[in-house]
């Protein structure tokens, strides 16, 4: 008897969709963070704008806070945009990049009696 004919459908379904979520999430679960070259120390990464390089200037390394399914949840907040941008750079040196790029901080207080809680997100990237 042919195995294929005792496995009702919605099961095998249910069983290649479990397998493509496993495979996603491995792919996901691989992705690698840093490249070759020296790890730059935070003091040393620089910080630019969007209109100081071309696409061409700079590979992508991480998207600082954002690549992470934390940021589903939570983000860190700094008191200071200083602390948000060294914080950052602590961040992109520990991924192997040597610059951050997009760098910005907003206010997430929701009404403006809040104390003000800055949200710090970049592009941490690698000159060419």
């Amino acid at each position: 008897m042919n195995i294929r004919a005792r496995i009702p459908t919605a099961s095998r379904l249910l069983a290649c969709a479990a397998l493509g979520a496993s495979l996603l999430m491995a792919g996901c679960a691989g992705k690698q963070t840093a490249v070759a070259g020296a790890k730059v120390p935070p003091s040393q990464i620089a910080v630019y704008e969007s209109t100081d390089l071309l696409h061409t200037q700079y590979t992508l390394i991480q998207h600082v806070w954002i690549d992470s399914w934390r940021s589903n949840i939570t983000f860190p907040r700094f008191k200071s945009e200083g602390e948000g941008i060294e914080a950052m750079k602590r961040v992109a040196s520990d991924v192997g990049a040597n610059a951050l790029l997009h760098a910005i901080c907003v206010d997430g207080a929701s009404k403006p009696s809040q104390k003000s809680e800055l949200y710090c997100y970049g592009d941490a990237i690698r000159l060419n």
